[in-house]
């Protein structure tokens, strides 16, 4: 059996072991800062530890546990985990970074599609490099200026009578509380990580949705 392949991997922990910790780190608490440590030394070893990580949260992330869907998203965003597969499709860093939001987005949207037959990073691998296929795509079929991500671009992108403020409000929660904590409140990543109890990665893949939900908006007025 390779590193590859279900059921193979862990280091010198037992895959047992592993998915005890997941367990434990989704009632919160040390358990979940350990879990990060864990998956983080696991990538840097390349001893396959990660992956037992990975594809336990991604089952029950799958099976609707809302809980391993934000460790699923901060441990791809935290580690960088779709960036070669977008950096083998693209090299301007704005695109990457903008594909990599967008695989975020992606997977909370699609982690109940995974099945398990192969390896999460596999199916990781697949998304986003699909997702940096289509941002290439929109690159070139729609060459206008992406909306801006911060509040001062933001406050200078007005749609007739409606101003982003209004927009925003439109916007269904979570989406609308933590765009307006970036806008309003000038909160980075992090800040509003700690204002909301949410890891990182949750903060970004909500920010990139709120943004293709204000495009999508500004799209559909006359």
């Amino acid at each position: 059996m390779t590193s590859e392949e279900p059921g193979s991997g862990g280091g010198d922990r037992h895959p047992e072991e592993l998915r005890g910790l997941v367990t434990a780190a989704l009632t919160g608490g040390a358990a979940w800062a350990r879990l990060l440590e864990v998956a983080a030394l696991g990538w840097a070893s390349r001893d396959g530890t990660l992956d037992v990580v990975l594809d336990d949260l991604a089952a029950r992330a799958a099976a609707g546990d809302d809980g391993a869907t934000e460790l699923v998203l901060e441990i791809v965003h935290r580690l960088g985990l779709a960036r070669p597969a977008i950096t083998s499709v693209i090299l301007d860093s704005a695109l990457v970074d903008d594909a990599a939001q967008a695989t975020l987005v992606t997977v909370e949207r699609r982690i109940g599609s995974f099945e398990g037959r192969a390896r999460f990073r596999t199916w990781l691998h697949t998304v986003a490099r699909n997702e940096a296929l289509m941002a290439v795509r929109r690159r070139q079929d729609e060459p206008v200026e992406e909306l801006p991500a911060t509040a001062a671009r933001f406050s200078s992108v007005v749609a007739g009578r409606l101003t982003i403020e209004a927009l925003v409000d439109t916007l269904a929660e979570p989406y609308r509380e933590t765009l307006r904590l970036q806008l309003y409140d000038n909160l980075d990543y992090h800040g509003i990580a700690r204002r909301l109890g949410v890891p990182v990665g949750t903060v970004r893949s909500r920010l990139a949705k709120a943004r293709d939900l204000l495009r999508a908006a500004l799209a559909e007025r006359p």
